[in-house]
């Protein structure tokens, strides 16, 4: 099967666009720590980065402003909806972003400029009932570890 049979019709909540391009944004989260008066640094990951995608959209024909005012009313709802784009399949997100753009030039087609966030609806939330003893313990450790860094070697003082 081609990449083109994969392809299937763009919509959010239900609600279908054309797509001019869309780009995913990922990555992880993360805290350099860079010592002072040393070439020493040490790095903390902190976890994956919540999905976001961009899209640049439209819609286009007789009933263009109906079809611009259903998709413009999907994007103001609140919560999350399904999204479904034609080459990176569905999920769960929630309009961050929007611009609705028509110009004199174009009649009959309305642009929107459109950004989403993964929602993660069901995520576990802490429970609030934290460990004090072992959280402490940690800390302490961890200090020491950054303690021994920042205090370099003799060479680092020349």
């Amino acid at each position: 099967m081609s990449w083109r049979d994969e392809l299937r019709p763009s919509s959010f909540r239900g609600v279908p666009f054309k797509i001019e391009a869309n780009t995913r944004f990922g990555g992880r989260r993360g805290f350099t720590y860079e010592f002072a008066k040393s070439e020493r640094s040490s790095d903390e990951d902190l976890g994956r980065r919540v999905t976001r995608v961009a899209i640049s959209a439209y819609v286009i024909g007789e009933n263009y402003l109906d079809q611009a005012d259903d998709l413009e009313a999907a994007l103001q709802r609140e919560g999350a909806g399904l999204l479904v784009l034609s080459t990176m399949g569905q999920a769960t997100m929630r309009c961050e972003t929007y611009q609705r753009i028509e110009t004199k030039d174009q009649g009959g087609l309305a642009r929107f400029e459109m950004t989403f966030v993964r929602s993660q609806v069901g995520a576990a939330a802490p429970s609030g009932r934290e460990n004090t003893q072992a959280a402490a313990r940690t800390a302490a450790e961890q200090n020491a570890s950054a303690a021994e860094l920042s205090a370099g070697t003799d060479d680092d003082w020349s």
